[in-house]
């Protein structure tokens, strides 16, 4: 039995990994099914992990014996991307998934593997589950997550995450902060500090890579993935990022201390904004 966590930076292809690992042989992954939970006194790392644990329990005798599971989905379905490809009247991009069950139609050993992904959650969650579980995380070039924080209708596009009610220094920090895009900086520090923290190395994996090696990168969660060849495409210049927008998050990033840039030297920002600039 093999109970999987994957967390990692919002907005960086941890949805597209649950939908990549869901085309593996024995392998379930679901996109966020423990949402709106009591997630346990965030004091109490036994607490916390116990519920995880728990959790994982559940769905997995769901699954054995009914083919069902909670996720976030759309028709069903875990998707490869939660939001819309166009802008709204309001210049973001609309949420399309919701909270429900979905129906695991392939064969499945007593002994699956059962992933769950969570960002916010399992972020601020590290520290209770890094003894209990093998723990993932997918990473993002900082200038395009920030970038895709922006065109979406979550509060992550104010600088805001749930993270902020279970860690107090965090909460801290933010309402200190008067603009949207120092917030932002703010947090997205927060999860690069976590994931370097408390993950090793390997455990950290690129989108970058994720895309060039058309999924190959997943074979470290599950060595199956080694045969994927996946048409994925690089969304890092998305025509939905607002150029002027990025200009401005580059510079400030550019300005910026964090431990992302230990993954992404200081040129992969300039790098990615002189792709938009052609």
């Amino acid at each position: 039995m093999t109970d999987v966590v994957l967390t990692g930076v919002p907005r960086s292809g941890t949805t597209l990994t649950c939908a990549l690992l869901n085309k593996l042989p024995d392998t379930v992954a679901l996109h966020e099914p423990m949402q709106g939970m009591d997630h346990g006194d965030p004091t109490d790392p036994r607490d916390v992990s116990g519920r995880v644990e728990r959790f994982f329990d559940e769905q997995r005798a769901s699954l054995l014996t009914g083919g069902r599971a909670l996720s976030r989905n759309i028709d069903g379905v875990v998707p490869d991307n939660p939001f819309g490809d166009e802008l709204s009247a309001k210049g973001v991009r609309r949420q399309l998934d919701s909270q429900g069950e979905i129906l695991v139609d392939k064969e499945l050993s007593a002994d699956f593997t059962l992933v769950i992904k969570h960002t916010h959650l399992f972020a601020w969650m590290l520290e209770s589950l890094v003894d209990t579980f093998p723990i993932y995380a997918i990473v993002r070039n900082p200038l395009a997550t920030v970038a895709s924080w922006r065109s979406v209708s979550t509060r992550i596009r104010s600088g805001h995450s749930p993270a902020e009610r279970a860690v107090p220094e965090l909460k801290a920090k933010m309402d200190l902060l008067d603009d949207d895009l120092d917030r932002q900086l703010c947090l997205l520090g927060w999860f690069w500090d976590q994931f370097t923290r408390h993950l090793p190395e390997r455990s950290i994996i690129r989108y970058e890579d994720l895309i060039a090696t058309n999924g190959r990168a997943l074979s470290v969660i599950r060595p199956e993935a080694e045969r994927f060849d996946e048409p994925l495409e690089n969304r890092n210049s998305n025509r939905l990022y607002d150029l002027g927008e990025m200009q401005q998050i580059g510079k400030r990033l550019l300005q910026s201390d964090g431990a992302y840039w230990t993954w992404y030297p200081k040129e992969s920002v300039g790098t990615l904004l002189n792709e938009l600039d052609r």
